[in-house]
């Protein structure tokens, strides 16, 4: 079989389609500096609301989902006002141990409800914070821990507390194995 050259017009029509190809491919692609930067069409969010005063804050309980109907319970017999009103934030008792090691004051919760005793290491976290706590016991591993410092700051933590009608007790350091 003998091969002819392909004529000179084919080359010149292939050449102008492989052009025109590039000049497509390019067009889609901005070049720096040829084109202006885009616009910001949508307006920023507004900034963070700030803290809600200690009023409308309620009481911060956080720990473990197994005590909902306890803290549950707790709350219908307290006959304090909506802006007192108990809030659990049920995460877990190690999440909740950690939030509530965390600090004292309104940026940290009031009370932390544990299935559990709390452990050396929590305890240290606590003390490392200066926080000291009181334990109440709500039967077999329901156990409610109080910021002592929280109890006389925080509008309605001392009045909770006394709605439970029982003595709580202060919390030493607990063993390495609990």
């Amino acid at each position: 079989m003998t091969r002819f050259p392909a004529p000179a017009g084919r080359v010149a029509l292939k050449r102008l389609v492989l052009a025109f190809a590039a000049a497509a491919l390019l067009a889609g692609c901005q070049m720096p500096g040829l084109t202006p930067p885009p616009q910001q069409t949508a307006a920023l969010p507004p900034p963070a609301a700030p803290k809600p005063p200690p009023e409308a804050r309620g009481i911060w309980i956080v720990g473990s989902p197994a005590l909902r109907g306890t803290i549950d319970q707790a709350t219908a017999r307290y006959s304090g006002g909506p802006d007192t009103k108990p809030h659990l934030d049920a995460r877990g008792t190690a999440a909740g141990f950690r939030a509530f090691c965390g600090g004292v004051g309104l940026d940290h919760p009031d009370m932390v409800a544990s299935d559990r005793p709390i452990g050396a290491a929590e305890y240290q976290r606590c003390r490392a914070a200066s926080i000291t706590l009181t334990q109440y016991d709500f039967g077999p591993k329901r156990f409610v821990y109080v910021k002592d410092s929280h109890m006389m700051a925080v509008p309605g933590v001392n009045d909770f507390v006394a709605s439970w009608g029982q003595t709580g007790k202060p919390v030493s350091a607990p063993t390495a194995g609990s």
